[in-house]
């Protein structure tokens, strides 16, 4: 068994939000009950039973070597490892995939960067796994990465057999950096909070291509590989909104809905959550709450996922020049101004570029903004 069961196991809220699920759906497809899901996700359950795993695996759409993920085994370099099954109902980012496909065939190294809830993730799980063909190495998933070091990572995804896998920091990274110059595989790490422990990482000569979501900009890419994701275009997001509450709403409440959440998926997925498991809730009850900016995140609450929740972990992970500017937002009378703090949050998604060099922040993020501590 790899570093330690817990670490493994950590992963499993990461697989079910990517698919975006909540426990309890997760429950319902699994059979697993929410009690156990919860359990295993906080470590109070430490050994679930493997039946339990192989059970939870199916059910996230994880297949062979990727259902190992869940189990803790030691896994070789090959095949896909790890990737979490494509979200149900991914709508349009044609010109995302696009970019991607040209970018992952080139390059050693690309970055995925936008707003917490825009689908970086799914973006990237979509992408590996229409192109894991071009990989005879493997695809290798990573995630959440957050704050882990490069020693930590590298220990991670390096064969379980190797003896540097349990050998110094700069052995395992050393050892890593050997493999990824060897393999021609694709390494995807998910939901990285610190670049700059990525850096170590990526060797210029790679042979493999590694996909990094999340985080400040790698300083180690050019412009031209980063990509910056914005939300969903409005036909994109009525469609994904449709397609999630399988026609069940009038088109005129989906259209009204999908605005209110402003593209975001995550705000979608939840919207359609609510609509779904409280069919006492009328559309327009909800479209009530969520144009209400006083109201609209706590509408936006289904289970444990929640729009608030995603934008605070990401908040905290904010230099603090960006969070102040963030603080400031509800105070301003107009667009941002192109100072440092209002750039960085620009540069991650949370503000779109405006007229004469200023900018607007997402509606969710204004607020956000309002309700953030500080403010």
């Amino acid at each position: 068994m790899r570093d330690s069961t817990q670490e493994q196991l950590h992963r499993l809220r990461s697989l079910r939000t990517a698919a975006g699920l909540t426990i309890e759906e997760l429950a319902a497809r699994s059979g697993v009950s929410a009690r156990t899901i919860g359990g295993i996700e906080r470590h109070t359950i430490r050994r679930p039973h493997p039946g339990t795993l192989r059970a939870l695996g199916t059910a996230l759409g994880l297949d062979g070597p990727g259902t190992g993920r869940l189990r803790a085994a030691d896994e070789q370099v090959g095949g896909v490892t790890g990737l979490p099954g494509v979200t149900p109902h991914f709508t349009g980012r044609h010109a995302d995939l696009a970019w991607l496909t040209t970018r992952l065939g080139h390059r050693r190294a690309v970055q995925l960067i936008g707003l917490p809830g825009v689908g970086t993730t799914a973006l990237a799980v979509q992408a590996a796994t229409r192109l894991a063909d071009r990989f005879p190495d493997g695809v290798r998933f990573l995630g959440p990465v957050g704050d882990a070091t490069a020693a930590t990572i590298a220990r991670r995804l390096l064969p379980a057999a190797t003896t540097a896998s349990t050998g110094s920091d700069p052995v395992a990274v050393r050892a890593y950096r050997d493999l990824v110059r060897a393999r021609r595989m694709l390494v995807v790490l998910d939901g990285v909070r610190d670049t700059r422990r990525v850096g170590p990482l990526l060797p210029p000569d790679a042979a493999a291509v590694t996909l990094v979501t999340g985080g400040q900009p790698l300083a180690e890419l050019p412009d031209t590989d980063r990509r910056l994701v914005p939300p969903l275009p409005p036909a994109d997001a009525r469609a994904a909104l449709t397609a999630m509450v399988d026609g069940s709403i009038p088109a005129p409440a989906v259209a009204e809905l999908a605005a209110c959440c402003a593209g975001l998926p995550l705000a979608l997925r939840v919207t359609a959550n609510r609509l779904l498991t409280r069919p006492q809730w009328s559309a327009q009850w909800l479209i009530d709450r969520l144009t209400r900016p006083d109201r609209v995140l706590g509408a936006l609450v289904a289970g444990d996922l929640s729009v608030r929740d995603a934008f605070e972990r990401a908040y905290a992970g904010l230099p603090a020049r960006a969070r102040r500017a963030l603080r400031l937002l509800p105070r301003l009378t107009g667009p941002a101004p192109a100072e440092a703090g209002f750039l960085e949050l620009a540069e991650r998604g949370w503000l779109t570029a405006g007229r004469d060099h200023r900018y607007l922040p997402h509606p969710l993020v204004h607020a956000f903004a309002r309700v953030v501590p500080g403010t």
